[in-house]
């Protein structure tokens, strides 16, 4: 029987498709990591990946494997947890979050949180692109679509507004802006279309049919800045932009709306330290709808 150790090293290789970055992501190296991926190979007397350029892929017998050992990495995880909260309440946690949300909304308003909970630790993963749950890479994840996949529970989170902002030099220097055919006569700033994570993003064309855009970024942050450094205009979320004073709101009637959804793995949502969080970002958005849908 292979050491259920190797498991770790299996699991790993197979979430992130190559040796280097699994070996990274287990802190060691990646010939250790193809040595634990030999033993259980060597055990099973069959492989179980095929490497090509892309990286590793699993075989059928990887794949009767895998769903085996996810099992077992759920059971160790349920275990831990358990054992943990029987000795403190509460812990780690990582939360998965898109930029805008993550950084310019959750972060100033997690206060109340940690002086009700001063045993809580929270690890923000704020990044321009989705943070995967199936990969372990966060234990709870935010995002633009709803996620589906049985493994999960999701909940919708909260609506939320976008608008078009700029800065008063920009508008000062550029054509007049009165109406939304006005728009086309003005430059733009918005995401790398090819690097789009979701097909929630592609609103610029909601305002403008062939938008003229002079800088694109895939973070909404550097968006921002880039409409206050007076680039252009740039479609923000209201919660973002709407208190910025360097930045003014742009044909006040025309908005977007769009949705947050939050989501978890099946087997930890029972798990105290995440309802903790979980609880407290339903109740934050509850609490925010006059910031997170403002007109």
């Amino acid at each position: 029987m292979f050491d259920w150790n190797d498991l770790r090293f299996f699991l790993e290789l197979q979430r992130s498709g190559r040796l280097l970055t699994a070996a990274k992501r287990l802190n060691t190296t990646h010939s250790t990591v193809a040595r634990h991926i030999d033993n259980i190979e060597q055990s099973l007397g069959t492989a179980l990946f095929v490497q090509h350029a892309q990286g590793y892929e699993l075989t059928p017998s990887g794949q009767a494997l895998l769903k085996h050992a996810e099992a077992m990495e759920n059971v160790a995880l349920l275990a831990q947890e358990e054992i943990t909260q029987a000795i403190t309440p509460l812990g780690k946690i990582r939360l998965g979050v898109t930029e805008g949300i993550g950084i310019m909304f959750f972060t100033p308003r997690m206060g109340s949180l940690f002086e009700r909970y001063p045993g809580l630790e929270v690890e923000l993963v704020a990044v321009p692109r989705f943070v995967s749950i199936l990969n372990r890479e966060a234990e709870i994840s935010i995002h633009l679509e709803r996620p589906n996949a049985d493994l999960l529970i999701t909940r919708k989170l909260t609506d939320y507004r976008l608008a078009l902002y700029a800065s008063p030099e920009y508008l000062a220097q550029a054509p007049a802006l009165h109406h939304r055919e006005d728009l086309a006569r003005h430059s733009w700033i918005g995401y790398v279309d090819d690097l789009l994570f979701s097909q929630e993003l592609l609103f610029l064309n909601s305002f403008c049919r062939a938008p003229n855009v002079v800088f694109r970024s895939t973070s909404v942050i550097a968006q921002q800045q880039a409409a206050r450094a007076g680039l252009g205009i740039a479609v923000l979320p209201n919660y973002m932009a709407r208190h910025d004073p360097a930045l003014v709101r742009v044909l006040p009637s025309e908005t977007i709306q769009r949705s947050y959804w939050i989501c978890t793995r099946r087997e930890l949502h029972k798990s105290v330290r995440l309802r903790v969080v979980w609880d407290f970002l339903l109740a934050l958005c509850a609490q925010e709808q006059d910031a997170l849908l403002a007109e």
